[in-house]
């Protein structure tokens, strides 16, 4: 019990040390009480030592410590459960449910309505799995959502909203923003050395950014970010498409690569 207590952070080794001192205080004015109510003479007021200081120091005052530890354990593991509930586990990126209901925050909060949404897509992750393994698929995936996490800012979001695929969602980004994000994660991809059993395997991802200037839902980024993927696949993979959000509209615009 005490080594746990030694690893406390300052603020819960007091909160502890307050619950004892307090738990134990009122256990001994209890004591007090019940003698002075029963006892019925002079002496009613002055309770022995045995039953009055010596019990409550040996019994009371460790066993409100050890429930000092267990309710900081408790807080402890329903922290790691909450973490673990919210972010995907191989990625640690935000699952895909709270990445979208993020966005529905930041998009149409005040003050909030400007930014860029990226979808990023694995390319060729099923060929990877086929032929290499799904062990190897998953390294992939893991590799690639670090190279996104160390791209961002620590106010962005990052979320794995499918199998092979990654939101970016970049609050009050402008197009320059966006534009240089998305380029430094598939340049960042596409140099990367991954070499899952022994052998070289080339990286690369396809990226849809949308950028938008009203408010908007995640399923309205995320519909037309989608769209960006396809034409991004079907102009060959490895590149960035971008278009504007505005009033619904997403036209298409000129590839960024």
């Amino acid at each position: 019990m005490f080594s746990k207590l030694s690893a406390f952070p300052n603020q819960k080794w007091f909160q502890v040390t307050l619950l004892t001192v307090a738990g134990t205080l009122a256990f001994i004015a209890i004591s007090w009480a019940v003698q002075a109510l029963f006892a019925g003479d002079a002496n009613a007021g002055r309770p022995g030592l045995l039953s009055g200081y010596v019990l409550p120091l040996l019994f009371i005052a460790p066993l409100l410590a050890l429930l000092g530890v267990k309710l900081h354990e408790n807080a402890l593991l329903k922290q790691k459960y909450a973490q673990e509930l919210a972010h995907d586990s191989l990625t640690s990126c935000l699952n895909g449910t709270l990445f979208s209901a993020a966005i529905d925050v930041f998009a149409t909060g005040t003050g909030r309505r400007k930014g860029a949404l990226l979808m990023v897509d694995i390319d060729h992750l099923k060929r990877i799995n086929e032929h290499i393994g799904y062990s190897a698929g998953n390294q992939a995936i893991s590799v690639i959502a670090g190279i996104i996490r160390s791209t961002v800012r620590s106010g962005d979001l990052v979320g794995r909203i499918g199998g092979d695929e990654f939101g970016v969602y970049l609050p009050g980004a402008s197009k320059e923003n966006a534009e240089k994000v998305a380029e430094r994660i598939r340049h960042a991809v596409s140099e990367v050395l991954f070499e899952p059993s022994g052998s070289n395997w080339p990286l690369t991802v396809s990226v849809g950014a949308v950028l938008f200037e009203t408010e908007a839902t995640a399923d309205d980024l995320l519909v037309a970010a989608e769209h960006q993927i396809q034409i991004a696949k079907e102009k060959g993979r490895n590149r960035i498409e971008s278009t504007r959000l505005s009033d619904g509209r997403w036209p298409s615009r000129p590839s960024l690569h």
